[in-house]
């Protein structure tokens, strides 16, 4: 077998392994029906943020976690707390709460105005 074949069956792999690991978000809105799910993107000093959709796709959530305002064990990132904010775009934004389950997870809740309430979680696929 030529270097350039050995290289192609190699390298075409693992291309597509990286493609599919990423982080996923799942949650749910009190007055919307069913589960929301989209993508998540982790900060880099904590925190970060997620994309939601309702399984119609026409509601959508865009998530901001702010980097954490506590972190109960240093070196880690476990426990890490912080808040943010949900811009849906039906107009309504939801003050968030969320909490670092591990280094590459985190979930979170808030209200609407309307008493609505958000549920979610991010983790690494």
């Amino acid at each position: 077998m030529n270097n350039h074949a050995w290289v192609t069956r190699l390298v075409i792999p693992l291309l597509l392994a990286a493609c599919s690991i990423g982080y996923q978000a799942r949650g749910s809105l009190s007055d919307v029906r069913g589960e929301m799910r989209g993508k998540g993107y982790p900060g880099n000093s904590g925190g970060g943020r997620f994309v939601l959709a309702d399984p119609d796709g026409r509601l959508t959530c865009d998530g901001q976690s702010s980097p954490p305002s506590l972190s109960p064990n240093p070196g880690s990132c476990t426990g890490e707390t912080g808040t943010g904010v949900a811009r849906c775009s039906d107009g309504r934004e939801i003050p968030l709460q969320w909490e670092a389950i591990t280094c590459r997870s985190w979930k979170g809740s808030g209200v609407d105005a309307n008493g609505n309430r958000l549920e979610f979680s991010v983790e690494r696929r």
